[in-house]
């Protein structure tokens, strides 16, 4: 995904979007969070190996986020709900223009 592709996307396009082990990830997140990833990996099967990095993709384009409490060093992740994506985005998008 591309910066100009988040800029045009919308909370419930992207999640359309989403497909194989990211909507799984995803859809684990969102039925088993908030939680650390070895958490939520263990309650939905996926492996940690697998779980992890698409975790990182789902942070990138705003769809989880980290949400500040910590267990045992590891972070704790959430979903994040429509109206705090659009904030999100929003900020995105106001910091690339920045850069023009």
């Amino acid at each position: 995904m591309k910066p100009v592709d988040l800029r045009n996307a919308t909370f419930a396009g992207l999640r359309q979007q989403l497909d194989g082990l990211r909507k799984d990830v995803y859809t684990a997140w969102g039925k088993f969070g908030p939680g650390t990833t070895r958490e939520v990996a263990e309650k939905c099967g996926i492996d940690l190996l697998t779980f992890r990095p698409r975790t990182t993709e789902l942070c990138e384009i705003g769809l989880v986020e980290l949400w500040g409490a910590t267990r045992s060093s590891e972070g704790v992740y959430r979903v994040v709900k429509e109206d705090r994506w659009d904030a999100w985005r929003s900020d995105v998008v106001n910091s690339q223009l920045l850069l023009i």
